[in-house]
Protein backbone atom coordinates (compact mmCIF):
# COMPACT_ATOMS: atom_id res chain seq x y z
CA UNK A 1 0.00 0.00 0.00
CA UNK A 2 2.89 2.35 0.75
CA UNK A 3 4.43 1.67 -2.67
CA UNK A 4 1.03 2.20 -4.30
CA UNK A 5 0.65 5.55 -2.50
CA UNK A 6 4.07 6.71 -3.73
CA UNK A 7 3.31 5.56 -7.27
CA UNK A 8 0.02 7.47 -7.19
CA UNK A 9 1.83 10.59 -5.98
CA UNK A 10 4.38 10.21 -8.78
CA UNK A 11 1.74 10.04 -11.54
CA UNK A 12 -0.35 12.82 -10.02
CA UNK A 13 2.67 15.12 -9.83
CA UNK A 14 3.68 14.23 -13.39
CA UNK A 15 0.23 15.15 -14.74
CA UNK A 16 0.17 18.43 -12.76
CA UNK A 17 3.64 19.52 -13.89
CA UNK A 18 3.21 18.45 -17.52
CA UNK A 19 -0.50 18.19 -18.43
CA UNK A 20 -0.97 15.73 -21.26
CA UNK A 21 -3.70 15.17 -23.77
CA UNK A 22 -6.79 15.74 -21.82
CA UNK A 23 -8.37 12.44 -20.96
CA UNK A 24 -11.09 12.80 -18.33
CA UNK A 25 -9.33 10.30 -16.06
CA UNK A 26 -6.25 12.52 -15.78
CA UNK A 27 -8.57 15.33 -14.73
CA UNK A 28 -9.79 13.30 -11.78
CA UNK A 29 -6.23 12.26 -10.88
CA UNK A 30 -4.93 15.86 -10.92
CA UNK A 31 -7.85 17.04 -8.79
CA UNK A 32 -6.83 14.64 -6.01
CA UNK A 33 -3.29 16.00 -5.63
CA UNK A 34 -3.75 17.10 -1.96
CA UNK A 35 -4.84 13.56 -1.06
CA UNK A 36 -1.92 12.12 -3.05
CA UNK A 37 0.55 14.33 -1.17
CA UNK A 38 -0.80 13.34 2.25
CA UNK A 39 -0.83 9.64 1.41
CA UNK A 40 2.70 9.92 -0.02
CA UNK A 41 3.93 11.66 3.12
CA UNK A 42 2.45 9.02 5.43
CA UNK A 43 3.79 6.26 3.18
CA UNK A 44 7.29 7.77 3.32
CA UNK A 45 7.20 7.99 7.12
CA UNK A 46 5.96 4.41 7.32
CA UNK A 47 8.75 3.14 5.05
CA UNK A 48 11.31 5.12 7.05
CA UNK A 49 10.11 3.38 10.22
CA UNK A 50 10.48 0.06 8.39
CA UNK A 51 14.11 0.98 7.62
CA UNK A 52 13.42 1.13 3.86
CA UNK A 53 15.42 4.31 3.65
CA UNK A 54 15.89 4.45 -0.12
CA UNK A 55 12.18 4.33 -0.94
CA UNK A 56 11.34 6.59 2.00
CA UNK A 57 13.84 9.18 0.78
CA UNK A 58 12.47 8.99 -2.76
CA UNK A 59 8.96 9.53 -1.40
CA UNK A 60 9.99 12.55 0.65
CA UNK A 61 11.72 14.04 -2.39
CA UNK A 62 8.51 13.67 -4.38
CA UNK A 63 6.56 15.34 -1.59
CA UNK A 64 9.01 18.28 -1.80
CA UNK A 65 8.59 18.39 -5.58
CA UNK A 66 4.87 18.91 -4.97
CA UNK A 67 5.44 22.27 -3.28
CA UNK A 68 5.63 24.31 -6.52
CA UNK A 69 2.24 22.91 -7.53
CA UNK A 70 0.72 23.45 -4.09
CA UNK A 71 1.92 27.05 -4.40
CA UNK A 72 -0.83 27.53 -6.98
CA UNK A 73 -3.32 27.61 -4.10
CA UNK A 74 -1.75 30.47 -2.19
CA UNK A 75 -1.07 34.01 -3.34
CA UNK A 76 2.57 34.93 -2.85
CA UNK A 77 1.77 38.63 -2.35
CA UNK A 78 4.84 39.64 -4.35
CA UNK A 79 4.91 42.96 -6.17
CA UNK A 80 7.54 44.44 -8.41
CA UNK A 81 8.69 47.69 -6.81
CA UNK A 82 9.94 48.96 -10.18
CA UNK A 83 6.31 49.27 -11.31
CA UNK A 84 5.17 51.46 -8.41
CA UNK A 85 5.37 54.71 -10.39
CA UNK A 86 4.22 53.31 -13.74
CA UNK A 87 0.69 53.54 -15.10
CA UNK A 88 -1.27 50.34 -14.60
CA UNK A 89 -4.09 48.59 -16.42
CA UNK A 90 -6.94 47.57 -14.13
CA UNK A 91 -8.63 44.35 -15.28
CA UNK A 92 -11.79 42.84 -13.78
CA UNK A 93 -13.04 39.30 -14.34
CA UNK A 94 -16.45 38.32 -12.96
CA UNK A 95 -19.04 35.59 -13.44
CA UNK A 96 -21.86 37.98 -12.62
CA UNK A 97 -24.76 35.49 -12.79
CA UNK A 98 -26.81 37.72 -15.16
CA UNK A 99 -25.95 40.91 -13.22
CA UNK A 100 -29.12 41.98 -11.40
CA UNK A 101 -30.04 45.67 -11.57
CA UNK A 102 -29.73 45.89 -7.78
CA UNK A 103 -25.97 45.52 -8.13
CA UNK A 104 -25.65 48.93 -9.80
CA UNK A 105 -24.73 50.59 -6.50
CA UNK A 106 -21.42 48.73 -6.57
CA UNK A 107 -20.31 51.07 -9.36
CA UNK A 108 -21.15 54.05 -7.16
CA UNK A 109 -18.83 52.57 -4.55
CA UNK A 110 -16.12 51.94 -7.16
CA UNK A 111 -15.85 48.23 -6.36
CA UNK A 112 -16.37 47.12 -9.97
CA UNK A 113 -14.70 50.02 -11.75
CA UNK A 114 -11.93 48.90 -14.12
CA UNK A 115 -10.18 49.78 -17.38
CA UNK A 116 -11.17 46.44 -18.91
CA UNK A 117 -13.98 44.28 -17.53
CA UNK A 118 -14.68 40.69 -18.57
CA UNK A 119 -18.05 39.25 -17.56
CA UNK A 120 -19.31 35.69 -17.81
CA UNK A 121 -23.01 34.81 -17.52
CA UNK A 122 -23.69 38.42 -18.41
CA UNK A 123 -27.10 39.85 -19.26
CA UNK A 124 -27.42 43.33 -20.81
CA UNK A 125 -27.22 45.98 -18.11
CA UNK A 126 -27.46 49.68 -18.95
CA UNK A 127 -25.55 50.80 -15.89
CA UNK A 128 -22.61 48.55 -16.67
CA UNK A 129 -22.51 49.59 -20.31
CA UNK A 130 -22.63 53.25 -19.31
CA UNK A 131 -19.34 52.87 -17.46
CA UNK A 132 -17.31 51.98 -20.56
CA UNK A 133 -16.57 53.51 -23.93
CA UNK A 134 -16.34 50.25 -25.89
CA UNK A 135 -18.06 46.91 -25.60
CA UNK A 136 -18.01 43.45 -27.13
CA UNK A 137 -20.79 40.91 -26.47
CA UNK A 138 -21.60 37.35 -27.43
CA UNK A 139 -25.01 36.42 -26.04
CA UNK A 140 -27.47 33.56 -26.36
CA UNK A 141 -31.19 34.36 -26.42
CA UNK A 142 -33.36 32.42 -23.96
CA UNK A 143 -36.53 34.37 -24.66
CA UNK A 144 -37.76 37.81 -25.75
CA UNK A 145 -36.33 39.54 -22.69
CA UNK A 146 -33.52 37.23 -21.58
CA UNK A 147 -30.03 37.03 -23.06
CA UNK A 148 -27.03 35.49 -21.33
CA UNK A 149 -23.43 35.10 -22.42
CA UNK A 150 -20.06 36.83 -22.46
CA UNK A 151 -19.21 40.53 -22.47
CA UNK A 152 -15.97 42.49 -22.60
CA UNK A 153 -15.98 46.22 -21.83
CA UNK A 154 -13.06 48.57 -22.30
CA UNK A 155 -12.07 52.19 -21.81
CA UNK A 156 -9.69 51.72 -24.74
CA UNK A 157 -10.65 51.11 -28.42
CA UNK A 158 -11.33 47.53 -29.49
CA UNK A 159 -9.72 47.30 -32.93
CA UNK A 160 -10.24 43.61 -33.70
CA UNK A 161 -12.10 40.71 -32.14
CA UNK A 162 -13.03 37.03 -32.38
CA UNK A 163 -15.71 35.18 -30.48
CA UNK A 164 -17.36 31.80 -30.05
CA UNK A 165 -20.18 30.25 -28.04
CA UNK A 166 -19.83 26.48 -27.79
CA UNK A 167 -22.84 24.28 -28.40
CA UNK A 168 -24.04 22.23 -25.44
CA UNK A 169 -26.50 19.50 -26.36
CA UNK A 170 -29.71 19.85 -24.36
CA UNK A 171 -28.07 22.38 -22.03
CA UNK A 172 -27.80 26.20 -22.01
CA UNK A 173 -25.30 27.57 -24.55
CA UNK A 174 -23.50 30.06 -22.30
CA UNK A 175 -19.88 28.88 -22.49
CA UNK A 176 -17.43 30.36 -24.95
CA UNK A 177 -14.77 33.04 -25.33
CA UNK A 178 -14.19 36.59 -26.54
CA UNK A 179 -10.79 37.57 -27.89
CA UNK A 180 -10.22 41.32 -28.30
CA UNK A 181 -7.25 43.26 -29.63
CA UNK A 182 -7.26 46.59 -27.80
CA UNK A 183 -5.35 49.80 -28.53
CA UNK A 184 -3.67 50.54 -25.21
CA UNK A 185 -1.74 53.77 -25.54
CA UNK A 186 0.91 53.26 -28.21
CA UNK A 187 0.59 49.48 -27.93
CA UNK A 188 -1.90 46.80 -28.91
CA UNK A 189 -2.79 44.18 -26.33
CA UNK A 190 -4.86 40.99 -26.60
CA UNK A 191 -7.41 40.24 -23.88
CA UNK A 192 -9.34 36.96 -23.80
CA UNK A 193 -12.51 36.50 -21.76
CA UNK A 194 -13.22 32.79 -21.38
CA UNK A 195 -15.97 30.74 -19.76
CA UNK A 196 -15.10 27.06 -19.98
CA UNK A 197 -17.66 24.27 -19.76
CA UNK A 198 -19.92 24.65 -16.73
CA UNK A 199 -20.54 21.50 -14.73
CA UNK A 200 -23.56 22.62 -12.72
CA UNK A 201 -22.34 20.56 -9.75
CA UNK A 202 -24.33 21.30 -6.60
CA UNK A 203 -22.63 19.70 -3.60
CA UNK A 204 -25.24 21.23 -1.30
CA UNK A 205 -27.91 18.90 -2.69
CA UNK A 206 -25.95 15.84 -1.61
CA UNK A 207 -25.34 17.41 1.80
CA UNK A 208 -29.04 18.20 2.25
CA UNK A 209 -29.94 14.63 1.33
CA UNK A 210 -27.38 13.30 3.83
CA UNK A 211 -28.81 15.48 6.60
CA UNK A 212 -32.30 14.18 5.75
CA UNK A 213 -31.06 10.59 5.92
CA UNK A 214 -32.03 9.90 2.28
CA UNK A 215 -29.13 7.64 1.33
CA UNK A 216 -30.63 6.79 -2.05
CA UNK A 217 -30.67 10.46 -3.01
CA UNK A 218 -27.14 10.87 -1.67
CA UNK A 219 -25.99 8.09 -3.97
CA UNK A 220 -27.78 9.63 -6.92
CA UNK A 221 -26.28 13.08 -6.26
CA UNK A 222 -22.76 11.64 -5.95
CA UNK A 223 -23.18 9.72 -9.19
CA UNK A 224 -24.56 12.84 -10.89
CA UNK A 225 -21.58 14.83 -9.61
CA UNK A 226 -19.17 12.24 -11.03
CA UNK A 227 -21.00 12.30 -14.37
CA UNK A 228 -20.90 16.09 -14.59
CA UNK A 229 -17.24 16.25 -13.60
CA UNK A 230 -16.33 13.66 -16.23
CA UNK A 231 -18.26 15.53 -18.90
CA UNK A 232 -16.65 18.79 -17.88
CA UNK A 233 -13.11 17.38 -18.09
CA UNK A 234 -13.83 16.00 -21.56
CA UNK A 235 -15.12 19.29 -22.98
CA UNK A 236 -12.90 21.86 -21.27
CA UNK A 237 -9.72 20.27 -22.61
CA UNK A 238 -10.86 20.74 -26.20
CA UNK A 239 -12.18 24.23 -25.49
CA UNK A 240 -8.87 25.32 -23.99
CA UNK A 241 -7.01 24.15 -27.09
CA UNK A 242 -9.21 26.41 -29.20
CA UNK A 243 -8.56 29.37 -26.90
CA UNK A 244 -4.83 28.68 -26.97
CA UNK A 245 -4.84 28.91 -30.75
CA UNK A 246 -5.59 32.64 -30.39
CA UNK A 247 -2.84 33.38 -27.88
CA UNK A 248 -0.05 30.94 -28.72
CA UNK A 249 2.79 32.95 -30.21
CA UNK A 250 0.79 36.17 -30.10
CA UNK A 251 2.79 39.22 -31.10
CA UNK A 252 0.69 41.23 -28.65
CA UNK A 253 0.89 41.17 -24.85
CA UNK A 254 -1.80 38.76 -23.61
CA UNK A 255 -4.18 38.64 -20.64
CA UNK A 256 -6.51 35.64 -20.30
CA UNK A 257 -9.21 35.79 -17.67
CA UNK A 258 -12.52 34.23 -16.81
CA UNK A 259 -14.35 31.33 -15.21
CA UNK A 260 -12.31 28.16 -15.83
CA UNK A 261 -14.56 25.85 -13.80
CA UNK A 262 -11.46 23.99 -12.58
CA UNK A 263 -9.24 24.20 -9.53
CA UNK A 264 -5.55 25.20 -9.79
CA UNK A 265 -4.76 21.49 -10.02
CA UNK A 266 -6.81 21.12 -13.21
CA UNK A 267 -5.67 20.54 -16.78
CA UNK A 268 -6.54 24.06 -17.95
CA UNK A 269 -4.56 25.76 -15.19
CA UNK A 270 -1.58 23.47 -15.67
CA UNK A 271 -1.58 23.85 -19.46
CA UNK A 272 -1.73 27.64 -19.36
CA UNK A 273 0.96 27.73 -16.65
CA UNK A 274 3.46 26.33 -19.15
CA UNK A 275 3.41 29.62 -21.11
CA UNK A 276 1.67 32.16 -18.88
CA UNK A 277 1.79 33.28 -15.26
CA UNK A 278 -1.17 33.42 -12.92
CA UNK A 279 -1.93 36.85 -11.46
CA UNK A 280 -3.23 35.66 -8.08
CA UNK A 281 -0.43 33.16 -7.67
CA UNK A 282 2.08 35.96 -8.26
CA UNK A 283 0.51 38.94 -6.50
CA UNK A 284 -2.52 37.72 -4.55
CA UNK A 285 -2.69 37.12 -0.83
CA UNK A 286 -4.10 34.16 1.05
CA UNK A 287 -6.25 31.54 -0.67
CA UNK A 288 -8.53 33.85 -2.69
CA UNK A 289 -11.48 31.45 -3.00
CA UNK A 290 -13.83 32.65 -5.76
CA UNK A 291 -16.81 30.30 -5.44
CA UNK A 292 -19.65 31.77 -3.38
CA UNK A 293 -21.49 28.48 -2.79
CA UNK A 294 -20.71 24.89 -1.83
CA UNK A 295 -18.00 23.72 -1.69
CA UNK A 296 -16.78 27.36 -1.26
CA UNK A 297 -13.11 26.47 -0.69
CA UNK A 298 -12.00 26.57 -4.35
CA UNK A 299 -10.59 29.16 -6.73
CA UNK A 300 -11.94 28.57 -10.22
CA UNK A 301 -11.86 32.16 -11.59
CA UNK A 302 -8.42 33.09 -12.89
CA UNK A 303 -6.34 35.71 -14.65
CA UNK A 304 -3.25 34.67 -16.62
CA UNK A 305 -0.77 36.99 -18.33
CA UNK A 306 2.15 36.78 -20.72
CA UNK A 307 5.75 37.73 -19.94
CA UNK A 308 5.16 41.19 -21.45
CA UNK A 309 3.38 42.23 -18.25
CA UNK A 310 4.28 42.76 -14.62
CA UNK A 311 1.42 42.28 -12.17
CA UNK A 312 1.17 44.82 -9.38
CA UNK A 313 -1.73 43.32 -7.42
CA UNK A 314 -4.52 40.77 -7.65
CA UNK A 315 -7.38 40.18 -5.24
CA UNK A 316 -10.67 38.39 -4.87
CA UNK A 317 -13.43 40.90 -4.11
CA UNK A 318 -15.33 38.93 -1.50
CA UNK A 319 -17.45 41.96 -0.58
CA UNK A 320 -19.28 41.62 -3.90
CA UNK A 321 -21.56 38.73 -3.00
CA UNK A 322 -24.71 38.92 -5.16
CA UNK A 323 -23.39 36.23 -7.53
CA UNK A 324 -22.33 32.64 -6.86
CA UNK A 325 -18.81 33.78 -7.85
CA UNK A 326 -16.61 36.53 -6.46
CA UNK A 327 -14.91 38.98 -8.88
CA UNK A 328 -11.14 38.97 -9.44
CA UNK A 329 -9.40 42.33 -9.93
CA UNK A 330 -5.78 42.74 -11.03
CA UNK A 331 -3.47 45.63 -11.89
CA UNK A 332 -0.94 45.11 -14.69
CA UNK A 333 1.96 47.18 -15.92
CA UNK A 334 3.20 46.78 -19.48
CA UNK A 335 6.95 46.33 -19.20
CA UNK A 336 7.63 48.38 -22.33
CA UNK A 337 5.92 51.35 -20.67
CA UNK A 338 8.00 51.35 -17.49
CA UNK A 339 10.05 54.26 -18.82
CA UNK A 340 6.96 56.19 -19.91
CA UNK A 341 5.59 58.71 -17.40
CA UNK A 342 2.21 57.83 -15.89
CA UNK A 343 0.89 61.28 -16.86
CA UNK A 344 1.37 60.49 -20.53
CA UNK A 345 -0.65 57.29 -20.38
CA UNK A 346 -3.36 59.00 -18.33
CA UNK A 347 -3.55 61.80 -20.90
CA UNK A 348 -3.94 59.27 -23.76
CA UNK A 349 -6.74 57.58 -21.80
CA UNK A 350 -8.53 60.93 -21.31
CA UNK A 351 -8.24 61.68 -25.03
CA UNK A 352 -9.73 58.29 -25.92
CA UNK A 353 -12.70 58.94 -23.64
CA UNK A 354 -13.29 62.36 -25.23
CA UNK A 355 -13.25 60.85 -28.72
CA UNK A 356 -15.72 58.13 -27.66
CA UNK A 357 -18.10 60.70 -26.18
CA UNK A 358 -18.04 62.78 -29.35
Amino acid sequence: MAYAALSYLFFTMAFCHYPIGGHWLTGFIMMTLPLAILSGLFASIYLLCRQEKMMATAGLIWVLFSLPVVKRLIGAGLTDVTTSQAASLKVLSFNSETFPEASATLFDEGLLTADIACFQEYSPNRRVEGEYAYKLEKLTSFGPDRQVGLALFSQYPIINHYSRIWDRDNEPDINGFLCADIAYGADTIRVVNVHLWSMGVRINQAMDALKAGDLQKVGFELYDTFRRLKKGFEHRNGQLKEVESYVAGSRYPVIICGDFNETPFGYSYGKLSLNFRNAFEEAGEGLGFTLNRHPYCVRIDQQFFSADWAVRSCQTLSKVSFSDHFPVMAHYVLKTSLNAPAEGVAQRKTTIREIAQN
